[in-house]
């Protein structure tokens, strides 16, 4: 465990602000993001997973904040954070592949555990929900995600993952 009060503070600091950021999306434009059809903008952070640990944090706490405002109430907090969770774990654990290929865990993720949430207390269609979601996901991890991905890129945005 660092001890090193200085690391500590800027890696809650950036925590804090990676879930920030995403709870502003989300709940900012909620008319999008909550859902058997959305469009989550704020999902287009998971790329700070591939050169941020406080990436995947921040990520799950402002999905868990975001999704307290969701009007579909606790299902969303448990299954949406717990979607995120895997999500930004299986980006993770492949950070050092394609691009294209470590974001997959986002849509996959997010698809089946919302389209679970959908079924079980909506009874609406799984594989309909999982299409829709799905969809959307991909919509934005891979229009809006990429983009952004390799824009920290060109600024060179420093990588946590250099040394491990």
């Amino acid at each position: 465990m660092d001890l090193n009060f200085k690391s500590n503070s800027k890696y809650l600091a950036e925590v804090a602000v990676i879930a920030s950021i995403y709870v502003v999306f989300t709940v900012g434009l909620s008319w999008l993001s909550y859902g058997q059809i959305q469009f989550r903008v704020a999902e287009a952070l998971l790329v700070l997973v591939l050169y941020r640990k406080s990436g995947i944090a921040g990520l799950i706490l402002g999905c868990f904040i975001a999704n307290i405002f969701s009007p579909i109430g606790w299902p969303d907090i448990l299954f949406g954070t717990l979607g995120s969770a895997f999500a930004v774990y299986g980006i993770y654990r492949l950070r050092k592949k394609n691009i294209f290929i470590a974001l997959i865990p986002g849509v996959i993720f997010n698809a089946l555990l919302v389209a679970l949430e959908l079924k079980l207390f909506f009874n609406l269609p799984y594989f309909l929900s999982a299409a829709y979601v799905g969809l959307g996901q991909t919509l934005v991890i891979y229009a809006l995600g990429i983009p952004l991905y390799y824009a920290l890129q060109k600024i060179k945005f420093k990588n946590d993952y250099e040394n491990v």
